[in-house]
C-alpha cells in the first residue's frame, strides 16, 4: 500500500479531466485488491470521507474529493482471466480499457464498451455505467456485468452475481460476506423516454441488486472485482464517414439509418461543421464544403464486404450526403484513421479549454427520438443567437450530442451557463435528461432537482442511507451532504 500525504504529490489526484478541482488530505494507492477493505475499515473507524479514483478521467467531478481521503485503484490492473469458450472475463477495477481491448484479440472476443477516453478503467467505468459510441448497437456496460465484489463502507463487503439477488417487488435485501443483512425499500423513480441515462441510482421494482452499484458514481461503495460477458469478435467491421451538405440532410441520414434494414449500424456519430473545422486543422483531407458528417460502423463478414460498402455508398446518395467524398474503410488500419478522426475532437476540444484556462461546459443531454429534429434544431438557434463559440458532436444515433462550448469573457461564461441550463431545462421538459451518459458527480448534482421529484430524491438517499448510513462514501457526489 502506498500513503501519499506530500502537498505537491496530491496535486494530480485533486483535479479530473473536466479540471474539477478538489483537496484531499491523503491519497492510498492499494496494490492488492484485498488492501481496499482494510484501508475502509480504518476510515470508517475514524469517520472520514472517502473518495474512489483511478485514471482520473472522469468530467463530472465524481472521482475528485471534497474532503477526506482518496483511494485511487490504478494499480489493481491484473486481467484475472478470460474464458474463451463461456466469453466471459475477471478483471481488477484497475484494467485499463484500451489494454483489455487489445488482450481479448488474441482470443477472438469482444467487449463493445468503448467510452472515448479509451485509457479509462474498467471500474471507472462500471462505477459510471459508462457508455459510447457502440452503445447504440449493444447498450452501455450495464448490460455486460456478470458479477460485483464490493467493499461497502464499513469494510465489510457483497459479492453480487447477476441473476441471483433480486429484489422482491420494492423490498430489496443484500447479504454481506460476513452475514450482515441490509434492508431498503425501492423507491419509485420515473424513468425518462431515453436510451441513455446516468442520472442518479438506478431504482426499480423487481431489480437485480447487482444493477443498484453499476452507475453509483463510487457513492456505496469500491468495486473490488468485476465479471463481464463478452461477445465473439465480428468477422469484418466496416466503418464509413458521410460527409453531409448541410443540417436537413444529416437528420434525414440518420433517420434513414435508425429504421433501414439495408444495413444495421453498431454506431452512429456525429460531428458538426465548427467540429470538421477544427479537425481539419490536424488533418488535411475533409471537404471544406462539408457542413456535417456521421461515422457508421456495420458488422459483416468476408462474403458481404463488398456488399455492405455498396449499401453504404447508395445510402449516402439517396440522403443527399457527398457520395464521392465519403470515407469507406475495411481493413484494421483504415478503421484506426477514421476512429483517430472522432478521438481526435475531445483531445482538440480539451487542448483549447486548457488554452483557454476554462473548466468544460458541455451538454450531456439527451431526448426521446421523436423530439430531437426539433431539440437539435433550437440547439444551434439558440447557439447562434447567443454567438457562442461551439462544437457539437456525439452520439446522435442515441438522440445524445455534446455542445462544447468556449467561453474567454465573464460575458461569453454567462452566456454559456444559460445556454446549458436553457437546454437541460427542454430536454427535461420532453421527457429526456440532463446526464445521458457522464453521470451527476459534482458539476451537475443542482440539476437533480430538475429532473427529479422530491419524494424521488429522498427515495434515494434513503438507500444511500442504508448502504452508508456515515455518509463517507462519494460525499457531495449525487447528493449534498447536509441533505441527508
Amino acid at each position: 500500500m502506498i500513503v501519499i500525504t506530500e502537498k505537491d504529490a496530491k496535486i494530480e489526484y485533486e483535479k479530473d479531466a473536466a479540471n474539477y478541482i478538489g483537496s484531499a488530505a491523503t491519497v492510498y494507492l492499494p496494490e492488492t485488491i484485498d488492501e481496499i477493505a482494510t484501508i475502509v475499515r480504518q476510515l470508517y473507524t475514524t469517520g472520514e470521507p472517502i473518495t474512489v479514483s483511478a485514471a482520473r478521467t472522469g468530467l463530472t467531478g465524481g472521482g475528485v474529493s471534497s474532503e477526506g481521503a482518496i483511494i485511487s485503484m490504478e494499480r489493481l490492473d491484473k486481467i484475472i482471466s478470460i474464458d474463451k469458450e463461456k466469453k466471459t472475463a475477471v478483471l481488477e477495477p484497475g484494467v485499463r480499457l484500451q489494454n483489455f481491448h487489445d488482450e481479448l484479440k488474441q482470443y477472438g472476443l469482444f467487449y463493445p464498451s468503448n467510452p472515448t477516453e479509451v485509457w479509462s478503467t474498467i471500474g471507472g467505468n462500471v462505477a459510471n455505467n459508462a457508455s459510447g459510441a457502440k452503445t447504440y448497437k449493444y447498450g452501455a456496460t450495464r448490460e455486460f456485468v456478470n458479477y460485483l465484489e464490493v467493499v461497502l463502507p464499513t469494510g465489510d463487503e457483497v459479492h453480487l452475481y447477476r441473476g441471483q439477488c433480486i429484489a422482491n417487488g420494492n423490498i430489496a435485501q443484500i447479504n454481506t460476506i460476513s452475514g450482515d443483512r441490509i434492508e431498503f425499500e425501492i423507491p419509485f423513480v420515473h424513468q425518462p423516454n431515453v436510451t441513455k441515462n446516468a442520472a442518479g441510482l438506478f431504482l426499480r421494482a423487481n431489480m437485480d441488486i447487482i444493477d443498484l452499484f453499476i452507475g453509483s458514481e463510487g457513492t456505496l461503495g469500491i468495486i473490488k472485482k468485476i465479471g463481464l460477458n463478452l461477445l465473439t469478435a465480428t468477422e469484418e467491421v466496416v466503418s464509413a464517414i458521410l460527409f453531409m451538405e448541410d443540417y436537413d440532410s444529416t437528420l434525414k441520414l440518420v433517420s434513414y439509418l435508425r429504421s433501414t434494414n439495408k444495413v444495421e449500424p453498431r454506431l452512429i456519430e456525429y460531428f458538426d461543421h465548427n467540429s470538421l473545422k477544427l479537425l481539419s486543422e490536424h488533418q488535411n483531407d475533409i471537404p471544406t464544403n462539408a457542413k456535417a458528417a456521421v461515422w457508421i460502423e456495420v458488422e459483416t463478414n468476408a462474403d458481404l464486404v463488398e456488399q455492405t460498402m455498396e449499401d453504404i455508398y447508395n445510402i449516402s446518395v439517396e440522403t443527399g450526403a457527398l457520395a464521392d467524398e465519403t470515407w469507406i474503410a475495411v481493413s484494421e488500419k483504415d478503421r484506426k484513421r477514421i476512429t483517430e478522426f472522432r478521438h481526435n475532437l475531445p483531445l482538440s476540444v480539451n487542448e483549447l479549454l486548457t488554452k483557454y484556462g476554462q473548466r468544460k461546459i458541455y451538454t450531456d443531454t439527451a431526448v426521446p427520438v421523436e423530439y430531437f429534429d426539433t431539440y437539435y434544431r433550437l440547439m444551434y438557434q439558440k447557439l447562434e443567437e447567443l454567438e457562442l463559440d461551439y462544437v457539437v458532436f456525439g452520439h446522435i444515433g442515441d438522440c445524445h450530442l455534446h455542445a462544447n462550448l468556449f467561453v474567454k469573457s465573464d460575458e461569453e461564461k454567462s452566456k454559456a451557463e444559460f445556454f446549458y441550463n436553457y437546454m437541460v431545462d427542454n430536454a427535461i421538459e420532453n421527457n429526456g435528461t440532463f446526464s445521458a451518459e457522464h453521470g451527476v458527480g459534482k458539476i451537475k448534482r443542482p440539476f437533480m432537482t430538475k429532473m427529479y421529484s422530491e419524494e424521488e430524491l429522498n427515495g434515494m438517499r434513503k438507500v444511500k442511507e442504508a448502504i452508508d448510513p456515515k455518509y463517507l462514501f462519494g460525499r457531495d457526489t449525487i447528493f449534498l451532504y447536509r441533505e441527508l
